[in-house]
């Protein structure tokens, strides 16, 4: 079992190191499949864009010309990673999630998709806890919509939503501790 571990880990390993890394221009695009220009096939690796100066600014995955993983770099001195996509690799080109980090490598935001690339979740982090939370269907709020503090512990704001509208009961609790509910039917308020 040991043995088998060393094996899978060599090979993994191996994969990770053996990646071409090439430039932007020197892929194309076509049926939503990425190819080498140099071969015509399709290409497995990873393709970067860099500043004169040699500073990393985006960078794409991919194998057997699927997108799998995109990252955004933060301008600076330290090679830090701003926005980072998770593709679907079974829909090419469909998002499945996405992260947003800070300077310090913490995650303040993640969006969550569907198998079809359509976003269902949104979530806001604080130090490492959620602060906020979302659910959607594509650009209009359906479902839940959560807000905390004190370190995702305590609930400040509850509210439901139907199509991108307000829908049974709003609940809010304000720095002072006092609760206060309105009631929603069809983004109409009723009390």
């Amino acid at each position: 079992m040991r043995n088998l571990l060393i094996l899978l880990m060599f090979f993994t390993f191996n994969e990770l190191i053996s990646q071409e890394i090439i430039g932007m221009k020197e892929v194309y695009i076509e049926n939503n499949l990425v190819y080498k220009n140099a071969t015509n096939e399709l290409f497995t690796g990873i393709t970067q864009s860099k500043r004169k100066n040699g500073h990393l600014v985006y960078e794409e995955e991919y194998k057997n010309g699927i997108i799998l993983t995109s990252n955004l770099y933060y301008n600076g001195k330290e090679i830090r990673v701003s926005n980072k996509s998770i593709y679907n690799p079974n829909k090419p080109l469909a998002l499945s999630k996405e992260y947003s980090y800070d300077l310090k490598g913490e995650v303040f935001e993640i969006t969550t998709y569907n198998d079809d690339g359509i976003k269902i979740l949104y979530e806001q982090f604080t130090n490492g806890k959620i602060s906020y939370s979302c659910q959607y269907l594509g650009k209009k709020k359906n479902g839940l919509e959560l807000g905390y503090r004190d370190g995702g512990e305590k609930m400040t704001f509850r509210c439901e939503y139907i199509n991108g509208k307000k829908n049974g009961t709003e609940y809010c609790l304000n720095e002072k501790g006092i609760e206060t509910k309105k009631e929603y039917i069809s983004g109409k308020k009723i009390k």
